[in-house]
């Protein structure tokens, strides 16, 4: 047997670079994904905002004691807004989700007046995603999630 016969085959090239690099080439390909999900986020995003608004209408028709149910669908699609917002470059409508989501928790009761809430909440996802306001929005967008969240902790019991 000579020296290293029984060795694994190299994967270096000359100067002990690695020639291959799958994680590498995965991740460009990855990065690829995202940018072309990027462009297309305020898209499906409104989608998404308006399968809650349909889930929110829902609620408005039901009686107080039977709202339970409409509101926790729409907990749930809001929490997956809010968890892709900053992922796509829309951290605002991460902040905006996060309130709703407080608002409209589980086991919290939403009375009329909460479900108002819940539409400013709305309202302020849908100008969003339609003016493609990315980033946190400015000083504007910070005002506007402040008041939101003000109205959500003015709300709770």
């Amino acid at each position: 047997m000579t020296p290293g016969e029984d060795d694994p085959p190299s994967d270096t090239q000359s100067g002990g670079e690695i020639g291959y690099n799958p994680l590498k080439e995965t991740l460009a390909r990855a990065e690829e994904a995202t940018t072309a999900l990027r462009a297309n986020y305020t898209e499906w995003a409104r989608i998404d905002v308006d399968h809650t608004q349909t889930l929110l209408d829902a609620a408005k028709k039901t009686p107080p004691e039977g709202r339970r149910a409409q509101l926790d669908l729409l907990y749930g699609a809001m929490h997956n807004i809010k968890g892709q917002g900053t992922s796509f470059g829309y951290p605002l409508v991460t902040r905006i989700g996060q309130s709703l989501c407080r608002l409209v928790a589980p086991g919290r009761t939403v009375d009329e007046d909460g479900l108002k809430v819940a539409q400013a909440h709305l309202d302020a996802l849908k100008l969003v995603l339609a003016q493609k306001i990315a980033g946190k929005g400015g000083e504007v967008g910070d005002k506007l999630a402040a008041q939101l969240e003000s109205l959500t902790a003015g709300s709770e019991r």
